[in-house]
């Protein structure tokens, strides 16, 4: 296998994180089920870049540094999305547990928030 194949695979190992970066960016017009196949992709073409070295003889000197920095910013990425999916469940339950009450004249009663709000800061 030649370097420039190495080359395109890690280019696009890298093009899959940055999508999922530019995903990432705007968490809430975020497609998880995207993001989640964009880094497993990224994961695959790492893995293939890793298999196919030893058929691939000398590389160049900037391939393993770029591949360890990539296969940490897809470890990075795959924690933002757990925390995101976890925060995001959290986030849904506390919305469920305040689903309005209704008065006997059919209209919604008011939220009770729990908490303080002080005016003196």
């Amino acid at each position: 296998m030649r370097d420039r194949d190495l080359q395109g695979l890690l280019a696009a190992a890298e093009s899959r994180v940055r999508a999922v970066h530019a995903l990432l960016a705007r968490p809430r017009a975020c497609n998880l089920e995207e993001c989640v196949t964009l880094v497993r992709e990224a994961q695959g073409y790492l893995e293939w870049l890793r298999d196919s070295l030893p058929q691939a003889g000398p590389v160049s000197r900037g391939l393993r540094p770029r591949a360890a920095t990539l296969a940490c910013e897809i470890r990075q990425a795959g924690v933002l999305l757990q925390q995101g999916a976890l925060l995001g469940r959290r986030w849904l339950a506390g919305l469920r547990a305040m689903a309005p009450e209704y008065t006997a004249s059919g209209s919604a009663a008011p939220l009770h928030i729990r908490g303080r709000i002080s005016f003196l800061g």
